[in-house]
């Protein structure tokens, strides 16, 4: 007859120690339970026996066949060293997790429903990432959807490492407010364990002229309306946010004026009419608003067009090729051949073009609002274009026509 369990304590030196055997513990495997006094230690024997006595007596009451089913199962989890109760008790906690989650489409309602305190940018961004999740994972449990399922989606549906960690920013951001309680739709172990891609540090990216004057004629033939939000990012180098947020009548004849609740530093600035960006804006005078509707839609579809690895998604005026994950094998080895479009790349594209042309950096400094100092500026911008460059963009003229050379300012 085996010799019953007595779960009698043992002074040790990192405190009363019971040990309790395999078929004993929650987990299903052999555990040490350590009290810091005799008397924590004494009381959890007790308990521990009781837990033994009732062990015995629900022996008995199992049935030959529940009794056969986990037997099994204890087989099957055996290679895994997973014991059979601590199999349950990780099911049980999934199973739970998946009748208290929502679908994604009512969880992603609910987070842009908090909204009221973002920005415009913030705010599109989150939509449209909203879209794609719910695009990708239609009528899914949000708890059901697992980590490298994200890292697939996001890898599908973003152009270069920037894009990726960009968006994967916002997943997280989505995933973690889901995983608070009161909601405790999932947890963040989804997303927690995604890693964000390597970029090239220390280097910024510029368009040559040759690809700055691609994407304004390709502007120009398709969506003339959006030419002067190209125009202003590549002669003044201002943020895209900044661009969106703009009003007619903040151009003059001699410049624009930033108001400090457009910018991002919060901080009025005056930036200089260039005089390719006033040529253009003469051509393409601005209407009810610098940016046209539907805006976001339109940058990426002239980007796509004008040859970049950018997916353009729908837009009316153009001919709408097949969603990016429904491309033959051929079609899609064409679009990945692109090259990736730089991050920030008018921006730099103007700031590398003002430096080359001789635009003092201090000047430099306060109409491109920027906040990292003379130093990280020199160091990013001088050099980065010959000025051969820089004289053929700043010579870009509308409709086709060349700009006879000015100076900067």
């Amino acid at each position: 007859m085996a010799r019953r369990t007595l779960f009698t304590p043992k002074n040790t030196k990192e405190g009363w120690r019971l040990n309790i055997p395999e078929k004993y513990s929650m987990t299903g495997k052999r555990e040490r339970h350590f009290f810091k006094t005799q008397k924590l230690a004494l009381a959890a024997a007790v308990n521990l026996k009781s837990n033994r006595d009732k062990f015995g007596e629900n022996a008995l009451a199992i049935s030959p066949t529940l009794a056969d089913q986990a037997t099994a199962a204890a087989k099957i989890l055996a290679p895994l060293g997973i014991g059979l109760l601590e199999a349950v008790s990780r099911f049980a906690e999934i199973e739970r997790q998946n009748r208290a989650s929502v679908p994604i489409e009512e969880a992603i309602a609910a987070f842009r429903a908090t909204g009221d305190s973002w920005s415009r940018s913030q705010s599109t961004a989150y939509r449209l990432r909203g879209e794609k999740l719910i695009e990708a994972f239609p009528c899914r449990m949000l708890s059901m959807i697992g980590g490298e399922e994200l890292r697939l989606h996001l890898e599908a549906t973003t152009g270069g490492a920037g894009g990726y960690n960009q968006n994967l920013r916002l997943v997280r951001a989505i995933w973690n407010w889901c995983a608070k309680p009161p909601r405790v739709w999932c947890n963040t172990e989804a997303t927690a364990h995604l890693e964000t891609q390597a970029t090239v540090s220390g280097e910024i990216g510029v368009l040559s002229s040759q690809e700055a004057e691609a994407l304004l004629r390709t502007a120009e033939k398709h969506f003339p309306e959006a030419v002067p939000a190209f125009a202003i990012a590549l002669f003044t180098g201002m943020r895209q946010a900044e661009i969106e947020r703009l009003n007619p009548s903040d151009f003059t004849n001699e410049g624009i004026t930033v108001p400090a609740l457009s910018a991002k530093t919060k901080r009025r600035r005056f930036i200089q009419m260039p005089a390719p960006l006033a040529a253009w804006l003469a051509a393409y005078p601005i209407a009810d608003s610098v940016c046209p509707t539907n805006w976001q839609r339109k940058e990426k579809a002239v980007r796509y067009l004008a040859g970049w690895r950018v997916w353009p998604g729908v837009v009316p005026s153009i001919k709408n090729p097949a969603k990016l994950e429904e491309l033959s094998e051929k079609k899609r080895q064409a679009f990945d051949a692109r090259p990736t479009w730089p991050e920030n790349a008018l921006r730099h594209t103007a700031a590398t073009v003002a430096i080359a042309l001789g635009k003092p950096i201090e000047t430099l400094t306060f109409e491109h609002g920027h906040v990292g100092g003379l130093e990280m500026l020199r160091r990013h911008y001088v050099g980065a274009l010959p000025k051969s460059e820089a004289v053929k963009i700043w010579s870009i003229g509308p409709n086709g026509t060349k700009l006879p050379t000015m100076k900067i300012a």
